[in-house]
């Protein structure tokens, strides 16, 4: 009979600072951002007048919203009371502007030491909603008509924890087809976890490209291929052949390295539980910003610093 496992923390001290740290608007509103507020003279590439703020004011006021879930325009009156108390004769974007900026808002959500260090991935999604009730009422009187979702795809490093990729798609979207999206731009890369649902010719073959091991849970009487197989079918094959030299799924998922693909869970949970559910914006563009922003966020949660524990026998 199992029975449950207990950890303790190590680093107590520290991480404790860190969840404290995590409210302090000085992380989020640094002394750079009044010197960055306004956007500087550009050439003109397109009709109108050029843009007052610049994309880190937008950024900022973006992130602040996120971050204590505000409406759009909540998120002005609280930038307001902000100037005010620090005296700073700044003008404050309008909520419309807000909306309108987020749509074409670039944003770096990663480091780029997660990004050029060579390092494990694990990959998968999860439903972020939109419209519709909450889990209470559909319990109460079953499933409602307007229930729309988006799905998040996040690839995550397994040694800084930090995500380094993301998708958001519409809910129909398989995950096998956006596996070659989130790992494309990723350099010496040792091993990518996922789960069964990415068991694909092109997830195998994006694998091989980037010079990655899967380590993918093949499906049940999955056979090898012979006749000319590409370079990720070779790594399907070879990872065929483990399986069965080491006697099954189960036993190949015991003694591999493949629970490492449960920290990606701990990953949508964080997100969910820190940063929320669901979406706040209507257009999919300004959804995919806020997905960005949001990841931003927990990365730089992240950074602060992350529990060291210790299994406890």
């Amino acid at each position: 009979m199992k029975t449950n496992v207990t950890y303790h923390i190590k680093n107590w001290r520290e991480y404790n600072r860190s969840l404290i740290s995590r409210g302090n608007l000085s992380i989020w509103f640094s002394e750079e951002v009044p010197a960055l507020w306004y956007s500087k003279a550009q050439p003109k590439r397109h009709r109108g007048r050029p843009c007052i703020y610049s994309d880190r004011c937008i950024e900022m006021a973006l992130t602040l919203r996120s971050l204590f879930n505000f409406p759009l325009r909540a998120t002005q009156g609280f930038i307001e009371g902000i100037f005010q108390w620090l005296h700073l004769d700044l003008r404050i974007p309008h909520y419309t502007q807000l909306c309108r900026r987020a749509s074409e808002l670039k944003v770096q959500y990663y480091s780029t030491k997660s990004r050029d260090n060579p390092t494990d991935l694990v990959v998968d999604s999860t439903g972020l909603k939109i419209y519709g009730e909450g889990e209470w009422r559909i319990r109460l009187h079953r499933k409602q008509k307007r229930r729309t979702w988006r799905k998040l795809h996040l690839s995550v490093d397994l040694t800084t924890r930090e995500t380094v990729a993301i998708e958001l798609t519409d809910d129909r979207v398989h995950d096998s087809s956006i596996l070659p999206r989130l790992i494309k731009e990723q350099k010496n890369i040792s091993k990518v976890y996922a789960d069964g649902s990415y068991v694909s010719k092109d997830c195998f073959d994006a694998i091989a490209e980037i010079g990655g091991t899967p380590m993918i849970p093949p499906c049940i009487r999955m056979g090898v291929v012979r006749d000319n197989p590409s370079p990720g079918q070779m790594l399907r094959n070879q990872l065929v052949r483990e399986v069965w030299a080491i006697g099954g799924r189960q036993e190949w998922k015991e003694k591999s390295t493949y629970h490492k693909r449960s920290l990606v869970e701990n990953q949508f949970f964080r997100f969910k539980k820190i940063l929320g559910g669901t979406l706040s914006s209507r257009v999919f563009a300004n959804q995919v910003t806020e997905a960005k922003i949001k990841t931003l966020i927990l990365n730089t949660m992240t950074s602060l610093g992350m529990p060291k524990s210790y299994k406890v026998a």
